[in-house]
């Protein structure tokens, strides 16, 4: 997460950041130092002064809750993320490619002398404002299904990690839709990170220094605070949020820069690249409006997944005998699948890639007979159908070692024949394997290339979420428009939820108050 200078927004206070700043042209004004920091970092012209006005009505809202507006402020903004390929493999040590999306949060933050968060929130769509008190301890006690879970969380995470006792007032305004697929969620983990990070000075503790080194160890970090596992040995694990994913979004959301894609590979984080997005095309984002809250059943079906992944290893494991990499793997005692295919490629370099995926195939195949393995091990009454776990690895393997390298490459060169190959197979796979769609994300990305898109995939957990398509800037309104027009005919139930928007890549999260730095250094 980049910094600005001090020199270029240092001093900030509620009533500078609640003015209205004076209008050039519709737009906020250059002498406002909140519309520079936002211009600098890369916000898009044309939605600075939404933007702008976001955080003018989050500090305006503490303001309203008794704060003296000439308090001094901190200011961030935590965008979402874009999954442009690499669907449900970070958890399994896999690769995916990223953008961070054009909407997400501004949030504001005044620090307060107990062990208190008050937090106040602006929710996108429909669901309005609500507020939450949260006392910093280990042991506090996240509310499950609300939506102060997500912040608890990260609060009694820090707690027990880095001994955080120093408390905030924090505002927050967002233009996300609600269950977007665009990461809403871990954009809270991620802000509650930032905010209390620097209240408390945790990026200047020996702890930090000594075990989260680099900016991907935090992004793995942070990954580790929403799913409740270990990081390492010293910052245990604890009550997550009830999903067990990886760190993508986290990684995209604290790394991404503006007009560029970023692929990475999971456990450990690892960065593999950074791509230009093409100067000609933008992304239409079709947000569906069917709910995907990652609660009750689409909670387990979102962990089905995962699960699904974890014993297709384990298969491999137990049918040969084997162990990869000789029991170094990212968790002790429970290799994921990217560490069988590194193991076996490993054993014998002048494979074919197809070969490769044959061998690990047929492995799993021996052992993926119904009556083995199942999401509960303690659960024997429940297993796996048949199939299913080589089914799992099998499009694992296109999926990440194949189709993100492709799609990066092909959205790099701009080649866009090999754009609409592969992304139309990756969400053909998503359809047909992975089966976490929904007929409105299904349908989604197959009318946006019937009109002409030149790649499309739907995102997100699945059960819900968006579709992106890229399309030529001339025009991308239009088209914007008229597929949504076809949608809400198409799905009228879900007409007045969705949401369709155009955008070219945007910046990761950044402080806007003039903090030194805000990665890991």
């Amino acid at each position: 997460m980049a910094g600005a200078s001090p020199s270029a927004a240092a001093g900030l206070t509620l009533r500078m950041l609640a003015a209205s700043p004076s209008a050039v042209d519709g737009g906020a004004s250059p002498a406002d130092v909140v519309a520079a920091r936002l211009r600098a970092a890369g916000i898009a012209e044309e939605a600075i002064a939404e933007k702008r006005a976001m955080f003018g009505r989050a500090a305006q809202r503490l303001i309203d809750e008794g704060l003296a507006p000439e308090v001094h402020a901190k200011a961030f903004w935590v965008p979402g993320r874009i999954e442009i390929a690499g669907k449900h493999t970070d958890y399994a040590g896999g690769r995916s490619l990223l953008a961070a999306t054009s909407r997400g949060f501004a949030v504001v933050s005044v620090d307060r002398d107990d062990d208190i968060c008050r937090i106040f929130t602006a929710f996108g769509g429909s669901l309005g404002r609500s507020s939450a008190s949260l006392r910093i301890h280990k042991d506090l006690e996240p509310q499950q299904g609300h939506w102060s879970a997500y912040p608890a969380t990260a609060i009694r995470r820090l707690a027990r990690n880095f001994d955080i006792h120093s408390g905030v007032d924090v505002a927050v305004e967002c233009d996300l839709p609600e269950s977007s697929g665009m990461s809403t969620s871990s954009a809270v983990i991620c802000y509650m990170w930032v905010i209390l990070a620097e209240r408390n000075g945790v990026q200047a503790t020996d702890k930090f220094r000594e075990h989260l080194k680099t900016p991907e160890e935090l992004y793995s970090y942070l990954g580790f605070i929403e799913n409740g596992q270990n990081c390492g040995s010293v910052l245990v694990g604890d009550k997550g949020v009830g999903t067990f994913g990886g760190s993508e979004d986290h990684t995209a959301i604290m790394s991404c820069d503006p007009n560029t894609i970023k692929m990475f590979s999971y456990c450990p984080t690892k960065h593999e690249g950074t791509f230009n997005f093409p100067e000609d095309s933008v992304f239409v984002i079709a947000v569906s409006g069917a709910i995907a809250e990652k609660t009750g059943n689409a909670m387990a079906d979102y962990n089905n997944a995962a699960f699904l992944a974890r014993d297709a290893a384990a298969a491999w494991c137990k049918s040969t005998g084997k162990t990869p990499l000789d029991g170094e793997t990212f968790v002790q005692g429970r290799p994921n699948l990217a560490e069988v295919v590194r193991h076996s490629r490993a054993e014998s370099e002048e494979k074919s890639e197809e070969k490769l995926r044959s061998e690990i195939s047929e492995a799993i195949a021996r052992v993926d007979d119904g009556k083995t393995f199942g999401p509960n091990p303690d659960d024997p009454s429940v297993r796996y159908a048949k199939g299913s776990l080589k089914e799992r690895f099998e499009q694992f393997f296109d999926e990440s070692e194949i189709m993100v390298p492709k799609i990066a490459k092909a959205l790099a060169d701009s080649d866009y024949d090999g754009l609409g190959k592969w992304s139309d197979e990756s969400h053909r796979q998503t359809v047909e394997c992975l089966r976490n769609i929904v007929p409105e994300t299904a349908w989604l990305p197959q009318e946006a290339r019937r009109r002409g898109a030149l790649g499309a995939s739907a995102f997100g957990a699945g059960f819900g979420g968006s579709c992106w398509a890229l399309v030529r800037k001339r025009g991308a309104e239009a088209f914007a428009d008229d597929l949504g027009e076809a949608y809400r005919k198409k799905f009228p139930r879900c007409a007045d939820r969705s949401t369709f928007f155009v955008m070219a890549p945007g910046p990761g999260a950044f402080s806007v108050h003039g903090a030194a730095d805000g990665r890991a250094a």
